[in-house]
């Protein structure tokens, strides 16, 4: 009897550890150039050599949602051009050959050599933070002077994912910044659509970069970012993805327009981020974050309480991204008709009436 007892005892304790345990937060090898993850909230694949790098397979995993694009087109993170003014070098970054590497804390690293057609190292750290959400450091250092540097970083979602902005109102117009849908007007049709940060970025975007062949692209700017923050939504499930970066880190947001059916502009069903956006020397280091979310029935506000969240880590942090920190979280509350960030050592607060107020740059420069 008295066995009987510890037996069960030690079966209840084994079941508690297991329900207690951390998720998996860690990239596993997942066959040549490919890396698996499975975080309880999303699991997937990322290609790191070859064409077409990036996060290929990212489903939802209480929804079954697939996120990712998949397919023909890159995946989500995908490095794809690097400029300085008025030069593209080389045509696709993601098409550059690769060094691979599994660190300790589980994150994965993808390593550029310098080559002729483009005179830079660059490194790529992804990271899951937590369950839901995914951080990508962007490490350049240039073998010379690249005034008005840029690394476009692009990510394609799956059909049906529409495009959100966050943009501040109009010059002429009342209104607090907002989450705009990137819906097609005679205006923009056939063209991409364009959010700088300020008056700025948007001369380093109409310098000569964007016009050498292949694939020259033709731009319609019409309002600047509130925040460097993006979504796609899937109306029909809910489910979310949601891009950020550091107003230090990113000048500007693209995206193909909204419209059905797709077109050959909306049918990319992308996101941009446009990194850095300054003059690098050679030899400097320099480096940019992102971070990804997914999640389930995000409304707009909480959308910028997890941004100011991300604002509030990253400088406390000081803009690092240290390894081996795996808080532990819980899962998105998506059967309770809502969005929780999950962070049990960081509870994010959901503040209705704040505000999110970080660009050192206004309209007026």
């Amino acid at each position: 009897m008295r066995q009987s007892v510890i037996s069960a005892a030690c079966l209840l304790l084994a079941i508690s550890w297991a329900a207690a345990a951390p998720p998996d937060l860690a990239f596993k090898p997942a066959g040549p150039g490919h890396f698996g993850f499975d975080t309880g909230a999303v699991r997937g694949k990322i290609r790191t050599s070859g064409g077409s790098q990036g996060i290929i397979e990212l489903v939802h995993v209480s929804s079954g949602v697939e996120v990712a694009h998949g397919g023909t087109l890159p995946g989500i993170f995908s490095y794809y051009r690097v400029f300085s003014t008025d030069t593209r070098y080389g045509d696709a970054a993601r098409d550059w050959p690769t060094k691979t590497k599994l660190l300790d804390d589980g994150s994965l690293e993808v390593f550029w050599p310098p080559a002729e057609k483009h005179p830079l190292e660059m490194t790529a750290i992804y990271r899951w933070r937590r369950r839901d959400t995914l951080d990508v450091e962007t490490i350049a250092r240039p073998q010379k002077d690249m005034p008005g540097f840029e690394v476009f970083l692009s990510s394609y979602f799956s059909p049906g994912f529409r495009a959100l902005v966050y943009v501040r109102p109009n010059m002429f117009t009342s209104g607090k910044p907002q989450f705009l849908p990137a819906d097609v007007n005679p205006l923009v049709d056939g063209t991409y659509l364009m959010f700088p940060r300020d008056r700025r970025a948007a001369q380093m975007i109409f310098d000569r970069r964007w016009e050498f062949p292949p694939n020259p692209v033709q731009w319609s700017v019409t309002r600047h970012l509130a925040a460097p923050m993006a979504m796609r939504k899937d109306d029909k499930s809910g489910v979310a993805a949601i891009l950020m970066s550091p107003p230090e880190d990113c000048f500007a947001i693209a995206t193909p327009y909204n419209k059905t059916p797709p077109d050959g502009v909306a049918g990319h069903q992308s996101l941009y981020l446009s990194l850095f956006g300054r003059d690098v020397k050679a030899g400097e280091t320099v480096r940019a974050h992102a971070r990804l979310m997914v999640g389930r029935n995000i409304f707009d506000q909480q959308a910028v309480t997890l941004y100011s969240d991300y604002l509030a880590e990253r400088k406390k942090w000081g803009g690092s991204s240290p390894s081996g920190r795996r808080p532990t979280i819980t899962a998105p509350a998506a059967e309770q008709g809502s969005y929780e960030p999950d962070c049990a050592d960081e509870q994010a607060q959901t503040d209705k009436g704040s505000e999110v107020r970080f660009l050192r740059r206004d309209t007026q420069e």
